[in-house]
């Protein structure tokens, strides 16, 4: 616990003169994620992709064996033939005043009720078929082929590698100038480029213990073509115009201690109490 107590220490008066210098860490991240789970329980018939295959969007990702969901569809289908035809008939007779109102009534209601029977069972056999939602590629498959799901088990994790965004931590100083619209340039650390980038929306919470908050970012330019991955790092610099807004002795330091004064220490030609 030491270690990391004075490690952290440590690294805080680094962090706050990147800060200072207008650089702060920033993290590539998808704008769509998500798990694919069953919405049905069955067994896996074919996935589809691997992980880091590359899809489109409606694309068949993961398929289960349906032929017992086929099966109540048909019976669905079927009972509703049945019942329209006795639905038509009564009809018919009801005008050759052979039968009563009521037969004939309780006859389209029955119809009814085996056409929902079909549009239960049409819904149940399309979740047989999971297709993908974006373009995007795969993270990682959560179940491999031939084996059965339970309904709401998560099959398939993906996201979007071409809409990304960026997150950055700064400053809660910053808020006074960081404002959307706001431009920086990003130092992707795998890559070594720079890109260039601006601000969407500075976030909406501080965090009192670190007096830091979060704000969204994108990529502008061909920056989203240049072989980015989600989970990339970097560091975001900003213009040195910009942290001039900034009151003096506020550029990412704790608010309340001035810089170069340690907490404590009486100010020249003033005696200690």
């Amino acid at each position: 616990m030491a270690v990391l107590l004075g490690g952290g220490l440590a690294s805080a008066p680094a962090l706050a003169q990147d800060a200072s210098q207008g650089q702060v860490r920033a993290l590539i991240e998808a704008r769509r994620h998500a798990v694919l789970s069953s919405e049905i329980p069955g067994r896996i018939a074919r996935m589809s992709v691997d992980a880091g295959q590359s899809f489109k969007a409606g694309e068949l990702l993961v398929a289960f064996d349906c032929a017992s969901y086929q099966a109540e569809l048909d019976a669905a289908r079927a009972q509703l033939n049945a019942a329209d035809v006795t639905a038509r008939v009564n009809r018919r007779l009801n005008s050759l005043r052979s039968i009563g109102e009521a037969e004939v009534q309780l006859a389209e209601a029955k119809a009814q009720v085996a056409r929902a029977d079909v549009r239960k069972a049409e819904v149940q056999a399309r979740r047989c078929e999971i297709k993908a939602p974006f373009d995007g590629r795969a993270v990682e498959r959560r179940i491999q082929e031939h084996e059965s799901v339970a309904a709401g088990a998560p099959l398939l994790e993906i996201l979007s590698d071409r809409d990304l965004k960026v997150e950055l931590i700064v400053p809660s100083s910053w808020l006074v100038w960081l404002k959307p619209g706001q431009r920086f340039d990003l130092r992707v650390d795998e890559t070594g480029v720079t890109l260039p980038g601006e601000v969407v929306l500075p976030g909406a919470k501080v965090d009192p213990a670190s007096q830091s908050v979060k704000v969204t970012a994108k990529l502008t330019g061909d920056a989203p073509s240049q072989g980015l991955v989600a989970g990339m790092s970097g560091t975001a610099i900003f213009p040195e115009p910009a942290l001039s807004a900034l009151p003096a002795g506020n550029q990412g330091t704790p608010q309340g201690t001035p810089q170069g004064t340690p907490q404590g220490t009486p100010k020249p030609g003033t005696a200690k109490p």
